[in-house]
């Protein structure tokens, strides 16, 4: 069986993120992940394509700004959308004129600024916090180029020595530097990210979440779960995440 493919969306300034599954391939899934306690929160199933590299979590991580190709009549054919985690219930909706977008950003105080070619009033529902046409600084939070190395991007491990290394483009690969600048390899991630208590958190390419810590001069998996095997049980979503 092919592993799910997994895309993670870490809050900035709260302890929690998002995951975007993909599988069956026809299908996506939402889960929201509190970073805590470990618990995994079912949210939406949607039968078309979304665009993780184009999406984006409020620093709060309670919205999702995101990308959606639906097999929906015009204007639901290609659209941009705001909605309440982990659900893809569109609160606020743009429409694109095909799929260019270059994604978006939240800043601090929720606004939002959407980088694509596309009507600058949402044609379904409000967006209270103002969202804006513009462009983005295409920087993920915390991550900084690496002096000397064109393409590479660095995180610093917060409130640790270590930090994670990868490549702006391309397939992802990660490496992990030590203090004294010796690197590792991660062959298993497929996004891997710190979370604001420096531990590190990974999904791997064979389908599942992980958080590793720095214990005693080792690092040691202290939590997993494997999300192969979901089936797709697309659900209403609940009153709270229908309306501002």
């Amino acid at each position: 069986m092919t592993p799910c493919r997994l895309y993670v969306l870490p809050a900035a300034a709260a302890p929690t993120a998002v995951i975007m599954r993909r599988g069956p391939s026809a299908w996506w899934h939402l889960l929201a992940w509190d970073l805590q306690s470990g618990e995994l929160s079912s949210g939406a199933w949607l039968r078309g394509m979304l665009y993780p590299g184009r999406s984006a979590l409020s620093p709060d991580g309670k919205l999702l700004g995101y990308f959606a190709l639906g097999h929906g009549r015009h204007p639901w054919d290609t659209y941009f959308a705001v909605s309440k985690t982990p659900w893809l219930t569109a609160l606020a909706a743009w429409h694109t004129h095909g799929t260019w977008t270059g994604g978006c950003e939240f800043a601090a105080d929720n606004s939002l600024t959407i980088s694509a070619s596309m009507d600058e009033r949402p044609f379904h529902g409000r967006y209270p916090y103002g969202a804006t046409v513009g462009t983005l600084t295409r920087r993920r939070d915390g991550w900084r180029p690496l002096t000397g190395a064109s393409g590479l991007l660095r995180r610093v491990q917060p409130g640790g020595e270590h930090a994670l290394i990868t490549a702006r483009t391309g397939s992802p690969h990660y490496l992990r530097e030590d203090a004294e600048g010796g690197r590792t390899p991660l062959p298993e991630a497929a996004w891997a990210d710190w979370d604001g208590r420096g531990r590190l958190l990974v999904a791997t390419h064979q389908g599942a979440v992980k958080i590793v810590e720095r214990r005693s001069g080792t690092w040691v998996e202290t939590w997993s779960r494997d999300l192969n095997g979901l089936t797709p049980a697309p659900a209403p979503s609940p009153s709270w995440a229908r309306a501002w």
